[in-house]
């Protein structure tokens, strides 16, 4: 992916690549100057700081983008509006990463780090045909927020076949591979619940915005339906966690019921021999005065008796229901 990519919004509502030498050309404060949108992926942010000063952008925007500890983030700053939005590029990141939004007049900027095929659907598409739902800085936002909050919904797609294969792991009694995916998916799902909630607040505080370098009148509806989606994928990371949940507390239950057994058989056990040893110690001992030593039927009456004493016991146990 090239590192920087510039568009101009044209009357048609699609894009059309150019240059940081026409952007600079126009008055970007000119009614009649054409929308840009700039995409920048940076490897480091020296590079960032230059390019971001040739525009305009408020030197405060300009820190936010430099910080390096980023956090979701919506401000004005100006004429600048900057938003540090939160998505998931991989199924398997350990840490979030962070799209920064700047808007301006008639220029909107993306930077990223790290590759998002979202913007690049975007582009593709919009340079192919496709048109905008206004001819305004604020028509190339709505479908970044859009393509980036569907791009991060396919993971709850696939969080839902993890979570349903677990299901089956649980019935299928597969313990040892069940603990081993079930903590890390539930960092997976607390990760991409804590990007939905802050990509809602961002939506939100969007539709109450009402700037010089964006305005929502024309495309409320556009930006409800976002909200609604977010709602929605909120919900859905809420009713995957409690399932999770539910599906570590029902492994919880069917290890104490394991334990349970095993501990149940070691009591009859120990039940049962607990007097048949009492009778042996006793017989065992090597008086003189016994007269059942005598008796040539002694041994055999005696484990007899012993028999007799180990299948009552167990019958006992059988009745009071614990082979159940």
């Amino acid at each position: 992916m090239k590192t920087e990519q510039i568009f101009q919004l044209m009357p048609e509502r699609c894009l059309n690549r150019c240059n940081l030498t026409d952007v600079n050309s126009r008055n970007p404060q000119e009614a009649t100057a054409p929308p840009y949108w700039i995409n920048k992926a940076y490897r480091d942010t020296a590079s960032l700081q230059p390019l971001l000063e040739s525009i305009g952008v408020h030197p405060l925007a300009i820190e936010a983008c430099l910080d390096p500890t980023p956090a979701s983030l919506l401000a004005v700053y100006g004429k600048s509006l900057f938003i540090a939005l939160p998505i998931h590029t991989a199924w398997d990141i350990e840490n979030r990463t962070f799209l920064w939004i700047i808007c301006l007049p008639r220029i909107i900027i993306t930077i990223h780090e790290a590759d998002i095929p979202a913007l690049q659907q975007i582009i593709e598409r919009y340079s192919d045909g496709m048109r905008f739902h206004g001819d305004n800085t604020s028509a190339i936002l709505y479908q970044i927020l859009d393509h980036v909050i569907d791009e991060d919904m396919m993971f709850t797609l696939k969080t839902r076949d993890v979570i349903d294969r677990l299901d089956q792991l649980l019935d299928d009694n597969f313990d040892k591979k069940l603990t081993e995916e079930t903590l890390p998916l539930k960092r997976q799902l607390t990760r991409l619940a804590a990007t939905f909630e802050d990509q809602l607040y961002c939506v939100s505080s969007l539709q109450t915005i009402d700037s010089e370098s964006f305005s929502v009148s024309e495309l409320h509806e556009y930006f409800r339906d976002a909200f609604l989606h977010l709602e929605h994928a909120s919900r859905v990371m809420g009713r995957q966690l409690a399932h999770l949940s539910a599906i570590e507390h029902q492994y919880q239950l069917n290890l104490q019921d394991k334990t349970t057994d095993r501990l149940r058989l070691l009591t009859v056990t120990s039940t049962i021999f607990l007097p048949l040893t009492l009778i042996t110690g006793i017989y065992g001992m090597n008086f003189q005065k016994m007269p059942e030593l005598g008796w040539p039927y002694a041994y055999p009456a005696v484990v007899s008796l012993m028999l007799l004493l180990a299948v009552g016991m167990l019958w006992n146990f059988y009745r009071r229901g614990w082979f159940q």
